[in-house]
């Protein structure tokens, strides 16, 4: 697809599923993506690059993700054997608490081989052909997009893991998240985190009309019906 066909797919996920924030581009890419700018900030956690994205189309590189052990397994900077209980605050946490046992972290999604950079930016504005598209969706919209999509996973914690699981497997992730992420970007309790790969972007907007049309005939009639009782 052109750059324009992914913005005014951008621009009609915003008004179909009633976001509060527009969908996020996210490239994996062998060298700097036109029309983004280097990132100079120091984030606890490559999670918050997604909530800069909602303004901003800017480009990472694996420095930018070191403070995060886990976001840089899941993104391929770290091996697996590199990932240490003592290199990352997080992972001792969820270990420790027993919140999430790092022997579980070889069955995390992660993509196997690490970026040059990782490109992020407001897809509705995009400079760039997206990976995949994330979006923090209330339970609704993630519903609607679940009905759209060819086929969904639910996901828990690590939140990051849904993206390369979205990658790898061509299939739309809905994650609960973790608590990590919630403080670190302000993510709501109300709200979970959804990605979309670029596989199915052809033709969604258009089955995710269908399906909200259907919804809302659907909760129409079955209001009606309570009415009348």
């Amino acid at each position: 697809m052109e750059l324009g066909e992914y913005q005014e797919i951008g621009s009609e996920l915003i008004d179909l599923l009633r976001l509060d924030n527009p969908p996020v581009a996210i490239s994996f890419t062998d060298t700097p993506p036109q029309g983004a700018k280097k990132n100079r900030e120091s984030v606890p956690s490559g999670c918050v690059f997604w909530i800069r994205g909602f303004k901003e189309t800017l480009y990472t590189d694996q420095r930018d993700h070191a403070n995060c052990n886990i976001g840089s397994f899941t993104h391929g900077f770290l091996a697996p054997e590199k990932v240490s209980l003592d290199a990352c605050v997080d992972i001792a946490l969820f270990d420790k608490t027993g919140y999430f046992p790092a022997s579980e972290f070889g069955g995390v999604p992660r993509m196997s081989e690490a970026p040059n950079f990782v490109a992020y930016g407001p897809l509705h504005k995009i400079t760039f052909e997206p990976d995949v598209v994330l979006m923090v969706c209330n339970p609704q919209q993630a519903m609607l997009v679940g009905e759209a999509a060819s086929t969904a996973r639910l996901m828990g914690a690590p939140t990051c893991a849904a993206i390369p699981m979205a990658y790898n497997d061509h299939q739309v992730g809905i994650s609960l998240g973790c608590v990590t992420n919630r403080i670190r970007t302000g993510i709501k309790p109300s709200e979970m985190v959804v990605t979309v790969p670029r596989e199915e972007l052809a033709g969604f907007t258009e089955k995710l009309r269908r399906r909200a049309k259907a919804n809302d005939e659907v909760a129409h009639a079955v209001t009606a019906m309570l009415k009348a009782k």
